[in-house]
């Protein structure tokens, strides 16, 4: 298998079969052989019913079921552990992303890329609720993490098989790909991308995804830094903090034997013993999450979603062009 397209759905019935037909006459002229995975992120609008009937019809469409509605990162992922193709794609399922690009995005993944990220540099949403908090959601990330990459949130994008491989989504993470992509070591490009108005359906983000994104963030940022190694983090501040006890102590001391200053009439005593019981605090901190990091690398992975079926995949289907 080429290339596997992987559509997260969620409530989107007006906009799958028009989204097929149009993913279908973009990779044809290419000429490889292809599937489309709808993963169906719990639906309740007729969506999970028209898949299932789409798959009977095409025989290069697979389906997976989630149980209930565990958001974009769980569907990617369930998508990535479910392909065959040497060659994933991820796009949204609205209309909004142009299946056109996907010819062009692959060429410049296999010019020496691993992966490729769309860049909508002319929105077409709502300024105020989506545009904005955009922009200052994807400033925050690149002055964090220090990424070139423009558009962080935007679906449309190209892996090599063996960065999928890598990942493991959950929570808002799908919006921090390529940061966690760059920690791979991979070669990543980014490509201007069409994007289209909404004409069918409703969105599903709003200014409280912002604010996920946010903590969300702060995870990754901690998981860049300091995932293989957490002691260095909180032993680091807690070694400070003892540090700044033991020289305020040492301080009141000398107040008290060459002033005459009393230990209950100097309130950086008590300060001092505060810093120092909350830097053994840290570093004990510390300890547990190496040993928790050390269970979690040692320990089977497991996913944060759970799928009920699938359609398709017990033959394998696909088109060859």
């Amino acid at each position: 298998m080429d290339i596997t397209v992987i559509l997260p759905v969620f409530n989107e019935r007006d906009n799958i079969r028009p989204l097929l037909s149009e993913i279908e006459q973009a990779l044809a002229p290419i000429h490889r052989s292809y599937e489309i995975i709808a993963v169906d992120d719990g639906s309740r609008d007729g969506s999970a019913q028209l898949l299932e009937e789409l798959a009977r019809e095409k025989p290069n469409l697979n389906v997976v079921f989630l149980r209930q509605n565990f958001g974009q990162a769980a569907a990617f992922d369930a998508g990535f552990r479910h392909a065959s193709g040497r060659i994933i794609v991820t796009m949204d399922s609205d209309l909004q992303n142009d299946p056109l690009d996907i010819p062009k995005m692959i060429r410049v993944l296999e010019e020496g890329s691993d992966f490729v990220s769309g860049w909508r540099k002319k929105r077409q949403d709502g300024f105020f609720l989506r545009t904005v908090p955009s922009r200052v959601a994807n400033w925050l990330i690149r002055l964090v993490t220090k990424t070139k990459v423009h558009d962080l949130g935007c679906s449309l994008k190209v892996y090599r098989r063996e960065i999928t491989d890598e990942l493991k989504l959950y929570g808002e993470m799908h919006r921090f790909i390529a940061v966690l992509v760059e920690s791979f070591g991979a070669r990543v490009a980014e490509v201007e991308v069409n994007h289209r108005p909404r004409h069918a359906g409703v969105s599903k983000y709003g200014i409280l995804r912002t604010f996920k994104v946010l903590l969300d963030l702060i995870t990754v940022w901690f998981m860049r830094g300091y995932n293989t190694k957490p002691i260095y983090l909180f032993g680091g501040a807690g070694v400070a903090m003892l540090g700044f006890s033991v020289l305020s102590s040492a301080y009141v001391l000398y107040e008290k034997f060459h002033n005459d200053v009393w230990v209950h009439k100097n309130p950086l005593f008590i300060i001092s013993m505060i810093f120092g019981l909350v830097g053994v605090q840290f570093i004990g901190m510390g300890i547990i999450a190496e040993l928790i990091i050390r269970t979690y690398y040692e320990s089977q992975y497991k996913s944060s979603y759970s799928i009920s079926r699938t359609l398709g995949f017990a033959t394998r289907k696909c088109v060859e062009l």
